[in-house]
C-alpha cells in the first residue's frame, strides 16, 4: 500500500473543479478569476470569502464558485469527520533576510544551510579583503549569512550532488578583476562542497590541476545525478553569450568522477535543437535511460551504450529553453502508477525578441506510455522564466518570471507576481489555481525552493548586468521571501516523527516510523509518506529536483501515535543516490521533514 488512508472516503462528490468555469466572471480582486472553492462567494465589494455576509445580498453569482452563493461546507469522511481547511487558501509571503550576494544559484546542502551562488560583481556583502563576495552560506533558522571565498568566477553554472551529500558544482564564466571584486576564469571548473553544520566548510577546489576541470568550457551547463551516483554533464556554450551558436556550442557530456585521459561524448541532440539548447533538462528513468528535453525537442538516451533509445515528438507551441526560458519538472513518482514517470514544461517565450509574449500553455508527456505524445493544458497567464517547485504535498508550485520578452540582461518586462498552483491528479482543465501575489518583482536569475519546514524560499531577480540600485526598471534584488503554503494555514497540527529516522538508507530498505500526528478527534487520520531531493537551482532549471510517495503498512496504534513500515524507494534508477527528505502528511498538512543520505 502507498497511499495510506485510516479509512476510505465515501464521498459522493468529492471530486469538483477547483474554480468555476472558464467563462465565467471574474472576482474584481481575485487576478481575473471566478471564486475558489474554499472562499466560493463573490461578496458586494468583489472579494472572495465564506462567510455569511460574503455570501448573502450583493453576493456576485456569475464570479462565484460554480455559480452559485453557497458557503463552503469541508467534505466529511465516512466516519463523519469533517477535512482540515486552510484560513489562507491562497499562502502568504513574508520577507525574512537578506542574501547578501544575489541569489543566482541556489542549493540546499543540510537543512539548515542553503548555499547561494552569484557572479562576481559588486555585492554588498564583503570578504575580509574588503573586495565583493559572491558566494556565501545562507543560515535558514537565523536569516543570516556567511561570506565565502571562491576562486572561480561561479557564473552561470551548473550543479549536482555526490551519494555522499558532496555538491560538485562545475562551469561558469570568464575572469573579472576589479579593485571591487576579483575572480578567476570558471568555465571549465569544477568544485567541491562537503556540508558542515559548524562553518568550518568551505570551497575546495583546485583549478591548475586538471583533474578539478571538465573537458572543456561549459557556459550554462545542465549537472544530474545518476542511479549510478555519478553525475551527467551535458551541454553548454565555450563563452558567455546571448544565444548559443554553432561556433560556440559545446553538444557533448561528460561524466563526473571521469578517469584520466576521458574524453567528452559527442550529442547531435544538442547540435539539433540549436539556438535553445542552453540548461538542457536531464531526468533519469525506471529503466536505467535518461530522458533530455532542450527547445522543443526531448528524447530518451542511454548513456552507458551511448545509444538514442527513442526521440519523442516535439512539444507545441514554441521553445521552451534558454533564453526562451519555460520550466520544467518531473512530476512526483507514485508506486500506485507503476512510478510512472511524467514530465511537465510550462511557458517559454514565443521569439527571441522583448517585445514577445510569454506562452501560455503547457505540455505533459507520459514517458511510460508506449507512444508517449503531450497533453496539452492552459496555465491561467502566460510565463516564462518561473520556477517549478515540487510541494510537500506533491503539487507543482509556478512562481516568478515575466509575461514578456526573453531571458537575459533587461531583456525582459511585465513581472508576474502571482504564482500558481498545479495538482497533478485533478481532471484536464481544473489542474490549476492562483495563490497570493508577492510584491516583489522576481524577473532574470531568480530563484526557489522548498525547506524541510514545507515553506518555499524565494530570493533573487537581477537581470542587470551588474548590480543596479537606481535607474533600472528592476533593481538588483537581495531580500529573501518565505512562502507559506495553504497546507500549513489550517487548524490541524503538524504530524511529528518521534522516532529515529536512519542518517543512511539503503534501497528497497524497510524501516520502522513512528508519528504523533497530535489530533486524532476532529480528523480522521491520512496520512502520507513523501521522500524528495531538493537539487542544484538556477535559472529556472532544478537539476535533479524529483519526489515520490513511498510504500508505508500501519503497525500499531497508541493514542495519537502511530507507527508504520516505511520502505525506501526500490531502486536508483526511480530515485538516484544521494541527500534526500523524508516527510509525512497528514490530512495534506505536513511534518518537518528529516534529512538522510540514500545510498
Amino acid at each position: 500500500m502507498v497511499f495510506i488512508r485510516k479509512l476510505g472516503f465515501a464521498l459522493a462528490t468529492t471530486i469538483i473543479a477547483a474554480s468555476w468555469s472558464a467563462d465565467a466572471a471574474a472576482c474584481k480582486y481575485n487576478n481575473g478569476l471566478a471564486c475558489p472553492q474554499e472562499t466560493p462567494c463573490c461578496s458586494l465589494h468583489g472579494h472572495c470569502g465564506n462567510s455569511p455576509l460574503a455570501c448573502s445580498t450583493g453576493c456576485d453569482a456569475s464570479a462565484s464558485f460554480n455559480g452559485v452563493c453557497e458557503r463552503y461546507t469541508p467534505a466529511t469522511l465516512a466516519g463523519g469527520k469533517p477535512k482540515p481547511v486552510p484560513s489562507l487558501p491562497k499562502g502568504s509571503f513574508k520577507v525574512v533576510g537578506d542574501t547578501g550576494v544575489a541569489a543566482q544559484h541556489i542549493a540546499l546542502v543540510s537543512p539548515t544551510k542553503m548555499l547561494i551562488l552569484d557572479k562576481a560583481e559588486n555585492n554588498p556583502a564583503k570578504l575580509p579583503d574588503g573586495t565583493a563576495a559572491y558566494n556565501v552560506e545562507y543560515d535558514l533558522t537565523t536569516n543570516t549569512f556567511r561570506v565565502l571565498e571562491v576562486q572561480t568566477n561561479t557564473f552561470c553554472s551548473g550543479g549536482g550532488f555526490l551519494p555522499n551529500g558532496t555538491l560538485i558544482s562545475g562551469g561558469g564564466a570568464e575572469s573579472r578583476l576589479t579593485h571591487n571584486f576579483r575572480t578567476g576564469t570558471g568555465f571549465q571548473s569544477l568544485r567541491m562542497w562537503e556540508p558542515c553544520e559548524d562553518a568550518s566548510c568551505h570551497w575546495i577546489e583546485n583549478p591548475q590541476d586538471p583533474m578539478w576541470q571538465m573537458t572543456g568550457n561549459r557556459w550554462y551547463v545542465s549537472v544530474t545525478t545518476l542511479a549510478t551516483g555519478e553525475l551527467f554533464i551535458l551541454g553548454g556554450s565555450n563563452e558567455s553569450l546571448a544565444i548559443n551558436r554553432e561556433a560556440t556550442n559545446n553538444p557533448t557530456f561528460e561524466l563526473y568522477p571521469k578517469p584520466e585521459g576521458y574524453q567528452p561524448v559527442p550529442l547531435q541532440f544538442m547540435i539539433d535543437a540549436m539556438p535553445y539548447n542552453l540548461y538542457p533538462n536531464v531526468y533519469s528513468l525506471p529503466d536505467g535511460n535518461i530522458y533530455i528535453f532542450a527547445n522543443q525537442k526531448s528524447m530518451i538516451y542511454n548513456v552507458q551504450r551511448q545509444e538514442v533509445i527513442k526521440n519523442l515528438p516535439d512539444i507545441p507551441g514554441g521553445a521552451r529553453s534558454y533564453p526562451l526560458t519555460g520550466s520544467h519538472v518531473l512530476l512526483p513518482l507514485d508506486p500506485a502508477k507503476n512510478y510512472a514517470h511524467e514530465v511537465l514544461v510550462c511557458g517559454g517565450s514565443e521569439a527571441w525578441s522583448t517585445r514577445a509574449k510569454a506562452i501560455q500553455s503547457c505540455g505533459r508527456i507520459n514517458l511510460n506510455d508506449a507512444d508517449p505524445q503531450w497533453e496539452m493544458d492552459q496555465m491561467p497567464t502566460p510565463r516564462l522564466m518561473s520556477d517549478a517547485v515540487i510541494l510537500a504535498d506533491g503539487k507543482v508550485m509556478l512562481l516568478n518570471g515575466a509575461q514578456v520578452g526573453y531571458a537575459g540582461f533587461l531583456r525582459a518586462s511585465n513581472p508576474i507576481y502571482t504564482p500558481v498552483v498545479y495538482d497533478p491528479n485533478a481532471p484536464l482543465g481544473q489542474r490549476w489555481t492562483e495563490w497570493v501575489p508577492s510584491n516583489i518583482a522576481r524577473m532574470y536569475h531568480s530563484v526557489a525552493m522548498l525547506l524541510p519546514d514545507g515553506t518555499v524560499f524565494v530570493a533573487g531577480s537581477n537581470q542587470n548586468s551588474e548590480v543596479r540600485f537606481e535607474n533600472v526598471p528592476f533593481p538588483t534584488e537581495y531580500r529573501v521571501e518565505s512562502f507559506t503554503p495553504p497546507y500549513l494555514t489550517t487548524d490541524l497540527p503538524r504530524p511529528e516523527i518521534v522516532s529515529q529516522i536512519p542518517a543512511q538508507l539503503q534501497y528497497d530498505q524497510q524501516f520502522e516510523v513512528t508519528i504523533d500526528i497530535k489530533d486524532g478527534e476532529r480528523y480522521e487520520p491520512e496520512i502520507t509518506f513523501m521522500f524528495g531531493h531538493r537539487g542544484f537551482v538556477t535559472h529556472s532549471t532544478h537539476m535533479s529536483q524529483r519526489m515520490t510517495k513511498l510504500v508505508a503498512n500501519k503497525v500499531s496504534e497508541e493514542g495519537t501515535k502511530i507507527t508504520y513500515n516505511v520502505f525506501s524507494p526500490p531502486t536508483a534508477n526511480l530515485m538516484p543516490p544521494g541527500p534526500h527528505y523524508i516527510h509525512v502528511l497528514n490530512n495534506g498538512v505536513p511534518s518537518h521533514a528529516e534529512h538522510l543520505i540514500l545510498n
